[in-house]
């Protein structure tokens, strides 16, 4: 009899642990699986349902913290062999979902706000520039499955600026993204403003990022142009990255 006591004891105490897991458990698998481009701060409640601040680290010494972040775990979806996470914040109306199975990672219904500083230090070429405004990448469904993503999302630059113009706002720009296979494509144009964005890149794990497209711009924007590349036509800038 003592025995089952004792089984049952250590059962309770086993389902206590998994029930109570702190949300910080969260951060070391995040940290791990972005390999420390992504981490979560002031984490709060359980790995079950909890809240954090997700933050991105895109250089040694960068840190742009995000809005935010509450979650929910889904039990019922362990029936079909799902992990399944509901998260939402102010960011948006609609609630992200994050569904984990075997070999596959699936988000939907995804909104995700940010200083636009990380794209300069996404590109050291970009850096000196010191861009601002907001950053707001929108998809409704992004899928990573055995080294592969596939999905459709769309980033929107607003109110972009520059140290380098003596005009800001420079303008509103818009990426849309496509990913397929192992590659993903990016198209860039303008949407408003004195400085005129438009061009193509790539990404894959082998080739890395490529970037070409041209700028040109209204007003006093001889510096910020200058810098993005050279004139190859007559007010017309050529950006290879």
């Amino acid at each position: 009899m003592s025995k089952t006591l004792y089984l049952a004891a250590g059962l309770y105490f086993i389902v206590l642990l998994l029930i109570s897991a702190p949300a910080s458990l969260l951060n070391l698998a995040v940290r791990r699986m972005s390999e420390d481009h992504v981490s979560l701060a002031n984490c709060q409640g359980t790995v079950w349902q909890g809240s954090a601040v997700p933050v991105l680290h895109p250089g040694k010494t960068s840190n742009y913290p995000l809005a935010t972040l509450s979650w929910q775990v889904k039990p019922q979806a362990w029936l079909s062999g799902q992990f399944k996470l509901i998260a939402s914040g102010d960011f948006s109306a609609t609630p992200m979902e994050l569904t984990l199975e075997r070999h596959r990672l699936t988000l939907s219904h995804v909104m995700i706000s940010m200083p636009a500083e990380v794209i300069g230090d996404l590109s050291p070429f970009l850096k000196p520039a010191e861009l601002g405004g907001n950053l707001r990448i929108e998809s409704q469904q992004f899928i990573y499955a055995s080294g592969v993503m596939q999905g459709k999302a769309t980033a929107y630059w607003n109110q972009a600026s520059s140290t380098m113009s003596a005009i800001n706002p420079v303008g509103d720009y818009k990426i849309d993204i496509t990913a397929a296979n192992d590659e993903v494509h990016a198209t860039l144009s303008t949407q408003s403003g004195a400085l005129r964005l438009n061009g193509q890149g790539s990404w894959s794990p082998a080739k890395h990022f490529k970037f070409n497209g041209t700028a040109s711009g209204q007003g006093n924007l001889n510096e910020l142009l200058h810098h993005l590349g050279p004139e190859t036509a007559p007010g017309i800038f050529q950006i290879s990255l």
